[in-house]
């Protein structure tokens, strides 16, 4: 028993060496696509993009858009500004409480957004399709693995 747990730590260690081996790299390969589809295709930055992305997924404050894109709420309304000044953003006042401003996507952004959501797709399915069925499967059983490790509400990471 003893001798297995050794073996599946030994396993976990080379596991967590790949893991920093292979995540940041592909990250910033990918980060490097949307930046250069974005700044390329669509003249927005990275920032816009996300923000554009978030506002689509259902983000509607800026101090909630702050909250999931840890930056800070001056930061978020100037990008903000700028979609809203770009055509791509509205702002609109909550009936109930004058204070509070909901942010959607205009037809244009909403357009806008989607498009570049699918050049980016269409630029990663460029990579992707180079491997056989086999790579293909085992690496989305992996990202299916690391969803369900650190989307976890009690994962190990947050016990230690």
């Amino acid at each position: 028993m003893v001798e297995s747990q050794k073996q599946k730590e030994k396993k976990a260690q080379s596991t967590v060496e790949l893991f920093w081996q292979t995540i940041p790299p592909v990250w910033h390969a990918a980060r490097s696509i949307t930046h250069q589809t974005a700044a390329e295709e669509f003249n927005i930055t990275v920032s816009q993009f996300h923000t554009l992305r978030r506002i689509l997924e259902g983000r509607v404050s800026v101090s909630d858009l702050a909250d999931c894109m840890h930056l800070s709420r001056p930061n978020i309304s100037r990008s903000v500004d700028e979609l809203v000044n770009s055509g791509y953003v509205i702002r609109k006042q909550v009936a109930q409480d004058r204070r509070n401003v909901n942010l959607s996507l205009t037809e244009s952004g909403k357009k806008l957004i989607q498009a570049l959501l699918k050049s980016n797709g269409n630029k990663m399915m460029g990579k992707f399709i180079l491997l056989d069925d086999d790579e293909l499967d085992a690496i989305a059983r992996g990202l299916i693995s690391l969803q369900k490790l650190f989307r976890k509400k009690e994962n190990t990471l947050s016990k230690r």
